[in-house]
């Protein structure tokens, strides 16, 4: 009488295990596909936020490139005037009557 109260307890066991087994599958299951869903729409929204970046970096780019290129037509220009100035104070000692001083090359 045991074996069979123990048989009809392992079969009721093995039931119940296999239907929550099967209910819990179909859980999952919808959970995996709203979990791809998702995904999906994060996987977008992030390539459009590269894209935003990638069009923003590449304007910031430019403009530092376009300020770079007046600053250095600025230092050009800073450097010629300086250039000038010598020229013209070294015009000013030799006409006063200083000496030049010698050059170590």
């Amino acid at each position: 009488m045991d074996l069979l109260g123990a048989s009809i307890n392992a079969a009721v066991v093995a039931v119940v295990g296999a239907l929550l087994a099967w209910l819990g599958k179909g859980r999952f299951d919808a959970l995996d596909r709203r979990i791809d869903r998702m995904e999906t729409r994060l996987d977008g929204r992030i390539d459009a936020l590269e894209s935003r970046s990638d069009n923003r970096i590449g304007a910031l780019e430019t403009r530092l490139d376009h300020r770079a290129d007046t600053l250095e037509g600025r230092f050009d220009g800073l450097q010629a005037s300086i250039d000038a100035m010598r020229s013209d104070l070294t015009q000013v000692a030799l006409a006063v009557g200083v000496r030049p001083r010698a050059q170590n090359d």
